[in-house]
């Protein structure tokens, strides 16, 4: 049993793998409480990639989370097409899970503690969640955008 438990679980990772890659942000609306199109898009939507490099993104991504303003950005994962990054503030943290390949760039919600816990999680996409979130999250995206 524990081998086909260990198989199934390789089996998702591998899938997740696998899916590290920008893809369109398609706004569904979550309800009272969610927030807006407007503020979604200004982190989620995708960043493109006008070296056609994707080990170009990768060293842009790496050299933005580095010159950071504020509470540092730290590399907590890597992958085949992402990087997971967290920041630490007042006891808080997020996990942004930014994912690029030679075409594209995007940030992606990777976790959060405390204030930064999703309520409503769609995909990789936050719909409720800390306002604040959204803030530091598009001055990342427009750090980001700006370096590429």
């Amino acid at each position: 049993m524990w081998k086909a438990l260990l198989g199934i679980a390789l089996c998702l990772a591998i899938n997740i793998q696998a899916q590290a890659e920008p893809s369109e942000f398609v706004y569904q609306d979550q309800g009272r409480g969610s927030a807006k199109e407007k503020t979604m898009r200004k982190l989620y939507d995708i960043i493109p990639n006008s070296s056609q490099s994707a080990a170009n993104a990768r060293l842009v991504i790496l050299r933005t989370m580095q010159s950071i303003k504020g509470p540092a950005c730290l590399l907590e994962e890597e992958g085949e097409g992402f990087i997971t990054c967290r920041w630490d503030y007042k006891g808080h943290a997020i996990f942004h899970r930014v994912e690029y390949n030679d075409q594209a760039v995007q940030i992606k919600y990777g976790g959060g503690i405390n204030a930064y816990a999703c309520e409503k999680l769609v995909g990789y996409f936050c719909y409720k969640i800390h306002r604040n979130y959204f803030k530091y999250g598009a001055n990342f995206r427009k750090d980001l955008s700006r370096a590429l």
